[in-house]
């Protein structure tokens, strides 16, 4: 089947959503149909499946709050029987208050507290310098930044241009891509695609980590295109390549035996530890932070500051 027919359907019934959504919606639509079905085969574009509607709520019920929704969400882009857009836009709708309801009350997964209790920002750090060590040089960029920073997994799509080139930009360019723009040993970041994108705006993050700064001038070097970073094939790499890798070498750090991926950390979970080290004592910091994600400062404390009361602020 080709998936162009499905993305059809999907701008067809949301033309605004921008190709970086679509393409998660792809995805979630690919792995829910896996599996129901036990397949690597794109899923039909009659989209029967979706009418089995006890097992699809099953089958994504163990998945996290938010994935949850977002497959929800890509579920109801396709589908057009009424019965069953009510059916899921009312789970939706269940979800978005659950988890309205769990940021009041600062409730995190068993998973999400098990990493929280095990791993601290020296322990992240400690990790990067062991990538380094072990010349995952790519990896240990893509960490260090997320860690530093507290960026998203859009990270993945960063290509490298020269300031001067970038000045030359309009600015519908500028936010329709990510970049790593640089000027001589001096660099900052331009994110115009990323997950409140359409809230934020664009968004610039000087590089200031001396380390950080240090390594990406010498990873550049060797650079021979403007992909930063890449995937095995050579490609882009895409932004589940990049949480798979932050799993993958997380979980080999802090559990070189067993390698339990539920100790392996995500962008989410590196957020909570970074602000809980902070224990509200480093406003500045939060607010820096706030600004690197795009995301408001009461968010940022509803979502990933676990001792968080609103009426003690």
């Amino acid at each position: 089947m080709d998936i162009q027919e499905v993305i059809d359907i999907i701008k067809e019934t949301k033309p605004n959503l921008k190709d970086s959504s679509i393409k998660q919606y792809i995805n979630s639509l690919r792995n829910l149909y896996s599996k129901l079905n036990n397949t690597k085969e794109f899923p039909p574009v009659n989209f029967e499946y979706l009418k089995n509607k006890e097992d699809v709520l099953g089958v994504i019920s163990p998945l996290h709050i938010t994935s949850q929704r977002n497959t929800l969400t890509a579920v109801l882009s396709v589908i057009d029987d009424n019965d069953l857009r009510q059916f899921y836009g009312k789970k939706v709708r269940e979800l978005n208050k659950k988890q309205s309801d769990n940021y009041s009350k600062n409730v995190v997964s068993e998973k999400t507290d098990l990493k929280l209790k095990t791993w601290t920002t020296e322990d992240i750090e400690k990790c990067i310098i062991k990538l380094k060590l072990d010349k995952k040089f790519q990896t240990a960029l893509i960490l260090s930044l997320i860690y530093k920073y507290l960026f998203r997994n859009e990270v993945s799509t960063l290509k490298l241009i020269k300031k001067s080139k970038y000045d030359k930009l309009s600015e519908e360019e500028k936010l329709n891509q990510n970049y790593i723009v640089k000027h001589y040993n001096n660099m900052f970041i331009s994110r115009g695609v990323y997950k409140t994108a359409d809230k934020h705006g664009l968004v610039l993050t000087k590089i200031e980590d001396k380390i950080l700064k240090s390594d990406l001038l010498e990873y550049i070097k060797n650079m021979q295109d403007d992909i930063m970073f890449k995937d095995d094939t050579g490609k882009q790499m895409t932004n589940d390549l990049v949480s798979t890798h932050m799993t993958r070498a997380t979980t080999e750090y802090i559990d070189p035996v067993n390698k339990d991926s539920k100790l392996g950390l995500g962008t989410s979970s590196i957020n909570k530890i970074v602000i809980e080290s902070l224990q509200l004592d480093g406003v500045e910091k939060l607010l820096e932070i706030s600004g690197n994600r795009g995301t408001s400062l009461g968010t940022l404390l509803h979502a990933y500051y676990n001792n968080y009361q609103a009426k003690s602020i």
